[in-house]
């Protein structure tokens, strides 16, 4: 069933994520770079394809459509009015004398409606509209919940994307020395031990390459698992991880979403249903009047009548005290379940910050000082070693070097975006 096409509502940055044709943004981070294409084609799938085909077939919302057509349901159920009922009554019959068998037999035909005072069948509508909303907002919750894992997922694919990339980049230049150390041993430069070592050097670096590209096998799989699919339809996905910008926005500027997450307003929709609850236990002190019209026929003078009827319950022993404490102490939990639900989003949100916070500020020290220090030293060494004026021993730390701080820019760079679609995802936010 594809949950786009129900009555559910999804929030504007659900929306917009589905609609554009990039990658999750969000106004105060730079968003993964996506290419042009909103479209999946030729082996690759964006975000937004990725984040739409889970909703729309992730096993996890399967049930919602079912749940909401079963608390519509209840909505009709509420808002019926109590049957009537047909009462029928033989007086006077299978008794001695002249009451024996029906010679002297009363007939009372009729019928009963009960009316519903106070307002009750106005308070049971409006709880059981409450629980639809209740399922909206789990179901919306839930869509969030999918799409941040799809996110992460997506992230995880580009990150591994990244590293096959920078695992490419070193086999090439891993071939290049091999090239330059058997050039140099050719005109009696090198050494065979450097040759060895230069060819023990590239079957490390072609074997890394293998370990990073069924990495980035499995990081497709576990994206595709997101709608069910076993065998990926895809081959890469779009965009690429780009720098964070300079500047974050506090902590404080970000709380102020968790108010509109849908964990939140279901546990207020919940709140408000249990005071209608309330209203509806105390009404129910208020008796229902019951009333009936009947005919009668009267055998033993053949004559006719009708029967007026009034019934009405006197609440003299019962109070309905249990239902209004019960209804009271359901309130009192869905306060406290607010309470809890927004510290718990507190508290995820602050995490998901920190991380951002730590990814941030390592990718600058990484990207801005160490990357540039480690590309010249590499270049200068294998100017050098070109030369005959530098070790192989040397360049080969310092490829190490450059490979390993390569590493380390797409592990923050993949904590860094990790975090951001958490933050984005607990707070609503958006680019546009």
């Amino acid at each position: 069933m594809n949950h786009l096409s129900t009555k559910y509502h999804l929030p504007g940055f659900l929306l917009a994520l589905l609609t554009l044709g990039g990658a999750i943004s969000i106004s105060f981070l730079n968003p993964l770079h996506a290419e042009s294409e909103s479209k999946s084609g030729g082996g690759s799938l964006s975000l937004a394809d990725a984040t739409a085909r889970a909703i729309e077939k992730n096993p996890a919302l399967a049930a919602f459509g079912a749940d909401r057509r079963a608390a519509e349901a209840r909505i009709i159920t509420a808002m019926m009015r109590p049957n009537p009922e047909l009462e029928t009554e033989i007086e006077d019959v299978l008794g001695s004398g002249e009451y024996q068998d029906f010679q002297s037999a009363a007939y009372n035909v009729g019928l009963s409606q009960l009316l519903e005072l106070g307002g009750k069948r106005r308070l049971r509508e409006n709880i059981a509209r409450a629980d639809v909303e209740v399922e909206d907002l789990r179901y919306e919750s839930a869509v969030r919940e999918v799409m941040l894992e799809t996110a992460k997922r997506f992230v995880a694919v580009l990150t591994s994307q990244s590293a096959e990339e920078n695992a490419s980049q070193v086999v090439a230049i891993a071939e290049d020395t091999a090239k330059a150390v058997g050039g140099l041993q050719e005109g009696g430069r090198g050494s065979a031990v450097d040759v060895k070592r230069s060819e023990l050097g590239l079957k490390q670096a072609q074997l890394q390459l293998g370990n990073r590209q069924r990495e980035s096998i499995l990081a497709r799989r576990q994206l595709a698992a997101m709608w069910g699919e076993s065998d990926p339809s895809f081959d890469r996905v779009t965009g690429k991880l780009t720098s964070p910008r300079k500047n974050l926005p506090s902590l404080e500027e970000l709380r102020a979403g968790l108010e509109e997450h849908p964990a939140v307003a279901m546990a207020k929709a919940g709140k408000m249903s249990a005071q209608d609850s309330l209203a509806l236990e105390r009404r129910k002190v208020t008796p229902d009047l019951n009333v009936g019209l009947a005919y009668r026929r009267d055998t033993t003078i053949d004559d006719n009548a009708v029967v007026l009827k009034f019934s009405l319950p006197l609440p003299l022993w019962s109070q309905n005290e249990g239902g209004i404490a019960e209804a009271e102490a359901a309130i009192d939990q869905n306060e406290a379940i607010v309470t809890q639900t927004l510290t718990r989003l507190d508290l995820a949100l602050s995490e998901a910050w920190a991380q951002l916070e730590n990814a941030h500020a390592e990718y600058q020290i990484v990207s801005g000082e160490m990357l540039p220090a480690a590309e010249e030293l590499h270049q200068t060494l294998l100017e050098g070693f070109g030369l005959g004026r530098t070790s192989y021993l040397e360049l080969l730390e310092a490829r190490r070097s450059l490979t390993e701080i390569r590493s380390e820019r797409i592990d923050a760079l993949a904590k860094y975006h990790t975090a951001r679609v958490e933050i984005e995802t607990l707070t609503g936010t958006n680019s546009n």
